[in-house]
């Protein structure tokens, strides 16, 4: 399909096309790249004032670069004065795949769809069921009659959780009903273990604990819907398996006194070491073969979603205080660290802007972030929600906070994403974005704007029909209690943003580096402490119980630094930022470049100000004193870049 659509697209084109995209055929990340390739700039923007000053920026008719302006309404809605002269485009997912029926593709999202293209098409009109069987086998990998054993449903699920995206409901419930047919399957809750990765892992967890307790007992444990359900002792295809789980993070090594009691099949998942340890050694070696293996133009945003997590887990291992890391294994990290930022920049410089551009039905960017709420609102997926802007939370930071929450909060059901932060991630600009739901480009005033976060909020919410009273954004201060805030619980408010910069704070106060800002986050979720996560965790648990939908959402990640050097601008520089410079004349951040060569100069990614440039180290560098260490941000290392978005719900029913 990605070719069939690329013909309407030539390089001829008219200066001006309106497509309408009802089905969001344009989405997808891999066409998405190639057009901006081409040196198309995609426009979707349903506010006509934002469309209408997009449009007259670019200057279609006499810049020589070609507009294609997406919508998922008729082309007719769009103003008339672009829909006289455009050259105009209707796409519809029964175009290119006619053989199926068109109710169930439209459940798929815009990624699954570029995937079906690839696949091979029936040659017959197929039935409403018959295109659900085709959906999950060609394009989740899964035939339902294929998974009758327990090693076969664990390896799907396993690769199904790190690689695709969800299954839409749909198509979820066809596969469970038709895998509870299984009676080894009659316990599980397999609708649970596919929607919930969590879940999921924890179930695994649970399986393997147990059965280790068995083979060191010698004793047979009940199998029961609470009890031991997976049979690793008696089966080899599942014990085959085993290695796998652990070097992918699925399975966490349980710590034993002697591995010798255990058979050799068994010995990957334990380890008689520290556990923290084990998984270091096996994340460092699982990042060099990952490494070694990525090519820049074969990887998509999904892969970098893994890796991220991978490279997050092994930071913070690293970053630990008390655990004793090998030099070899501290060599290794630093080589894997100039490894990571070369190969990420350049995929970085191929995908970021184009991933920018479309906002729904799932986000990429952190300013698509208010869109996505009014979207699941307009859904009817949410009726009340929390943003809680915690700000400068870095992927990192969030692994260590996940689990302390969740075990202390077992009716919490926390679900994890990633974003792509504003680049250059700045508070004064990615968090901007994020609250108010703009590009830089359009923000009020420029880079640094005029209109505050809180009536941008509020803005944002009135452009989606919503009065002003029901839309509020307040800070949480921490030198007082959050329950002394009684602002904060007003029933007229629909759609809070909340704003915490505690670890902002954390970060710049680490004068000696990541593990001192690790160190103060893990006191910072201490109940002894002074001043702990307790009275936010209060507030969340208040927002749950009155049935808000709870998202947590961060402006940019952070990084530590070395310094080397600070440039001598005068007052050419906008921003003096320890991880990026602002210009508004590319000449003068080019002079810049040329006494600080090892940059990156970063412009015209159709998100930024036409005449903005950020300079920005390309190492894990800072513009301050040489050799002076700080935990900052700014830059374009994926600590920076890619970070969590979080969505907490109560559990209801085990699920």
């Amino acid at each position: 399909m990605n070719t069939n659509l690329l013909r309407y697209f030539p390089s001829h084109i008219h200066p001006l096309t309106l497509v309408s995209d009802p089905d969001h055929l344009l989405a997808g990340e891999a066409l998405m790249a190639e057009l901006t390739r081409r040196g198309f700039q995609i426009i979707q923007e349903a506010d006509p004032v934002l469309l209408r000053r997009r449009v007259e920026e670019a200057r279609p008719f006499t810049t020589g670069h070609p507009i294609i302006i997406t919508t998922i309404g008729a082309l007719e809605d769009l103003p008339y004065d672009l829909y006289q002269v455009a050259y105009r485009i209707n796409l519809s997912l029964h175009q290119f795949f006619p053989n199926l029926a068109y109710p169930i593709l439209q459940v798929l999202n815009p990624d699954q769809i570029e995937n079906l293209e690839s696949r091979p098409q029936p040659v017959q009109p197929l039935s409403r069921q018959k295109t659900i069987n085709y959906l999950l086998q060609e394009v989740f990998n899964v035939d339902p009659g294929s998974l009758s054993q327990p090693y076969l449903l664990i390896a799907w699920l396993n690769d199904y959780h790190r690689l695709q995206s969800p299954l839409p409901e749909l198509l979820r419930a066809s596969l469970v009903e038709r895998l509870k047919e299984f009676p080894e399957y009659r316990e599980w809750n397999i609708d649970l273990l596919i929607r919930d990765a969590q879940a999921f892992q924890v179930f695994i967890q649970n399986q393997w604990q147990l059965s280790i307790d068995q083979s060191l007992s010698g004793k047979q444990v009940k199998e029961t819907p609470a009890g031991y359900v997976i049979p690793f002792s008696r089966d080899p295809q599942l014990q085959d398996l085993v290695p796998s789980l652990v070097r992918q993070g699925t399975l966490q090594p349980v710590k034993i006194n002697n591995q010798n009691k255990l058979p050799k099949w068994a010995q990957p998942g334990v380890t008689v070491i520290d556990v923290r340890l084990q998984r270091l050694k096996m994340l460092l070696e699982n990042i060099e073969n990952q490494l070694t293996a990525m090519k820049v133009d074969q990887m998509g945003w999904k892969t970098w979603q893994n890796f991220a997590q991978d490279w997050a887990d092994t930071c913070s291992l690293m970053a630990q205080a008390g655990l004793v890391i090998q030099p070899q294994q501290k060599t290794t990290f630093q080589n894997s660290i100039s490894n990571v930022d070369a190969i990420f920049t350049q995929w970085l410089l191929k995908n970021y802007a184009a991933l920018g551009v479309q906002r729904l039905p799932a986000p990429h960017h952190v300013h698509h972030v208010p869109h996505y709420l009014a979207y699941l609102y307009n859904l009817g997926n949410l009726h009340k929600a929390v943003l809680l802007v915690m700000d400068c939370l870095s992927l990192t930071d969030w692994l260590v906070i996940s689990p302390v929450w969740t075990k202390r909060h077992a009716e919490w059901k926390i679900k994890t994403e990633t974003l792509l932060a504003q680049i250059p991630t700045i508070t004064t600009i990615s968090r901007y974005a994020l609250i108010s739901g703009l590009r830089p480009a359009d923000f009020p005033g420029g880079i640094n704007p005029s209109i505050p976060e809180a009536r941008a909020w509020e803005l944002f919410w009135s452009r989606e029909g919503f009065s002003e009273d029901t839309c509020k954004l307040l800070p949480l201060y921490y030198d007082r209690q959050i329950d002394q805030q009684p602002e904060l619980q007003d029933p007229r408010v629909n759609f809070w943003c909340l704003i915490d910069d505690t670890l902002d704070k954390l970060a710049h106060n680490a004068t000696l580096g990541a593990a001192d800002q690790q160190s103060s986050l893990r006191l910072w979720l201490d109940p002894a402490h002074e001043q702990n996560s307790i009275p936010l965790e209060n507030l969340l648990d208040w927002y749950l119980n009155h049935d808000y939908s709870i998202f947590i959402a961060s402006d940019h990640g952070h990084v530590e630094a070395t310094g080397y050097g600070q440039p001598s601008e005068g007052l050419l520089a906008q921003t003096r930022g320890k991880r990026a410079r602002i210009y508004s004349d590319r000449l003068a951040a080019l002079r810049i470049q040329d006494a600080f060569v090892d940059t990156i100069l970063w412009d015209h990614d159709g998100l930024l100000p036409e005449q903005m440039s950020a300079l920005m180290p390309a190492k894990r560098e800072a513009f301050a004193p040489a050799g002076e260490v700080v935990v900052t941000h700014g830059g374009i290392s994926i600590d920076e870049v890619i970070v969590p978005f979080i969505q907490i719900s109560k559990r209801v029913n085990n699920g």
